[in-house]
């Protein structure tokens, strides 16, 4: 009676230790967003990305998913618990004194064979870790792909504004001119409409544009990550981006040297190559299941008998005669073809989206350099040659200043295709690798190093 007392206790002492466990989940992060007063300069496209990249929310989001991966992984390596086994059984007898004789066993059972698919079942989980990994890279590559862009379209709506507000000026100006040569009777109303149609439709252009400017800060700060309204300015960077991979020698195919290494970092494919890796462990481990060695238990322990106290042993062996995990095998097949057809499909969208973006930034390139930068040679020459016929008395004011109206438009189309271009050449430098190392030491700085070298 007093071994049975015992092991009521311990059932109690366990369960009393079981619900003790049971506690408030942790708090949720000290969110940090942004602060504006970050944003009070003008930002370059070198600290929008960093600011970014060290986000609190896609950092915090980044982290789970890797921690998620890594606790998968500790949970691949344990080892399994021991079970305790109490037994009690009445013989159905009565010694002299009237008790009752049993027999009492109690005991540990343990899958001795857990490590026939364990090995299989961490590096599954090592490949997933891995498919995180290379998850959280192609995010803060998209990252990077965006930012550029708002940060492009900044500069040209802060570039346009400038324009647009010089030719509201020069408009205003030949709306002056063309009123004063209607009371000299050397215009007509006809003139003066047309004119005062020209200043409102500039107006117009103007309002639109600075709208459009303080939605796009808007947008561009909140990506930021500020939890605020704000509209920061960006700091103009000039052409610097304009001419990243401008080499003649290369032609208009992207280079293979170029595309290998650009696919031998790009994490798309790192990720569908990692997937596959899984599937193919998660294959390895169907397989070993086939046979069940890792279900076989083995139990011992004392036994109390009428007879006096000894020990007890046995095994709990499977026998695979119906069952030998044909079914789990052919699923895990198809899986692993369905990793390996995706990674194939993953490389040849990579090499797509490469000669895809290649041939845009070239035809930008060509496009700017061809058309719009001689274009605008043109009416800048245009402008200062009606300048000179002005004042040699050879052309009318009002001439003048439709040269000067001329240049204006023309350098708000080539603010376009500076932007064009600049986006392009960004987008290629992101997907040809060229942005990797920054962004592993922005990851790191994200994830607090916990992304292995």
């Amino acid at each position: 009676m007093k071994k049975n007392h015992f092991l009521l206790w311990l059932w109690i002492g366990c369960f009393v230790w079981m619900a003790g466990c049971a506690t408030t989940p942790p708090k949720p992060p000290e969110w940090k967003p942004l602060d504006i007063g970050v944003l009070s300069e003008p930002l370059t496209l070198e600290k929008s990305l960093e600011l970014v990249q060290s986000a609190d929310v896609p950092a915090a989001a980044w982290r789970a998913r890797l921690r998620a991966a890594q606790a998968e992984l500790r949970l691949a390596k344990s080892i399994p618990n021991p079970s305790f086994n109490p037994s009690w059984d009445d013989l159905g007898l009565r010694d002299s004194g009237g008790v009752h004789l049993s027999n009492l066993t109690y005991g540990i059972s343990f899958p001795i064979f857990f490590w026939w698919p364990q090995a299989k079942k961490i590096a599954a989980a090592e490949a997933n870790r891995m498919v995180e990994e290379a998850s959280i890279r192609s995010d803060q590559r998209q990252l990077s792909l965006d930012i550029g862009a708002a940060y492009f379209n900044l500069v040209a709506d802060q570039r346009k504004i400038a324009i647009l507000e010089n030719l509201v000026g020069i408009t205003r100006e030949n709306m002056r001119l063309v009123q004063k040569m209607r009371q000299l009777q050397s215009a007509s109303d006809f003139d003066v409409a047309r004119t005062q149609s020209d200043l409102l439709s500039a107006e117009s252009e103007l309002h639109d544009a600075q709208n459009q400017l303080r939605r796009d800060q808007l947008a561009f700060a909140f990506a930021l990550g500020t939890d605020r309204p704000f509209y920061p300015k960006v700091a103009d960077c000039g052409d610097q981006y304009l001419h990243l991979w401008t080499d003649p020698s290369l032609g208009k195919s992207i280079p293979d040297d170029r595309l290998a290494s650009a696919l031998q970092s790009d994490p798309d494919l790192a990720k569908a190559k990692a997937t596959t890796k899984v599937a193919e462990a998660d294959w390895q481990v169907e397989k070993r299941s086939a046979f069940p060695l890792a279900d076989l238990m083995g139990n011992a322990g004392p036994k109390d008998a009428p007879e006096g106290l000894g020990a007890a042993a046995g095994l709990d062996i499977p026998i695979p005669i119906f069952n030998q995990n044909q079914a789990g095998i052919a699923k895990a097949e198809a899986a692993l073809l369905a990793a390996q057809t995706d990674q194939e499909k993953t490389r040849r969208v990579a090499i797509a989206k490469l000669s895809t973006a290649w041939e845009e930034y070239q035809a930008a390139v060509e496009k700017w350099d061809r058309y719009s930068r001689r274009i605008l040679e043109f009416e800048r020459k245009n402008q200062a040659a009606a300048q000179k016929f002005f004042e040699a008395g050879q052309i009318s004011y009002l001439e003048s200043l439709q040269a000067r109206n001329q240049y204006q438009k023309a350098l708000l189309n080539e603010v376009d295709t500076w932007k064009e271009v600049s986006t392009a050449a960004w987008d290629l430098s992101c997907l040809l690798g060229q942005r990797g190392q920054t962004e592993r030491k922005s990851q790191e700085r994200s994830l607090g190093r916990e992304i292995p070298q």
